[in-house]
């Protein structure tokens, strides 16, 4: 491979300036500006000097700091913005980011466990959601993950989540099911 000397051109295409060379610092939130493309896709702009066609927003730290703590992502999935605190964003970039990170992180509250059967290492739950009855499949306790001493989040095989807010506000039979179980 030639070397470029000082006298030769290195041609760089207009599509690379900007959009998937990330920055050697991440931005800040005062710095940028974050809407949706017409094809309804997430874009930035940094102090109006430069753009990414997409990104996508990822809390840093999702079970301790869900409400802090955001990164952006371009395409090549490196972080290009971190986010401390989303109230730090214009009015259009927070409400565009929160649209997504509720998205990504969709979780149903269960309400209620009828039954959880455990065979070879996997457990079955059957639970009512605040989004209705549920049947689900987990893989050992690695999909389970106790947030505080009642506070539960589990992922199930097909990478839904669900939370359990406070197991000891749920009913008798709930309450067992978990301590037996879990």
């Amino acid at each position: 491979m030639k070397k470029a000397t000082k006298t030769e051109k290195v041609e760089i295409s207009e599509l690379d300036i900007g959009i998937e060379n990330a920055p050697t610092e991440p931005y800040l939130a005062h710095e940028i500006r974050v809407f949706r493309a017409p094809s309804n896709s997430v874009r930035m702009t940094v102090r109006n000097e430069r753009s990414y066609i997409r990104v996508r927003p990822v809390r840093a730290s999702p079970i301790a700091h869900p409400e802090t703590y955001v990164s952006l992502l371009d395409i090549k999935n490196e972080e290009v913005a971190f986010i401390k605190n989303l109230g730090d964003l214009d009015e259009t970039s927070r409400k565009v980011i929160e649209e997504e990170l509720t998205h990504r992180y969709l979780k149903a509250k269960i309400e209620c466990i009828y039954s959880i059967q455990m065979e070879y290492g996997i457990t079955y739950w059957d639970v009512m959601t605040d989004r209705g009855k549920r049947e689900f499949v987990i893989r050992g306790y690695d999909s389970i993950h106790w947030v505080t001493k009642t506070r539960l989040l589990i992922t199930d095989v097909d990478g839904n989540r669900f939370e359990i807010i406070d197991y000891t506000q749920l009913d008798p039979l709930s309450i067992n099911l978990i301590e037996t179980h879990i």
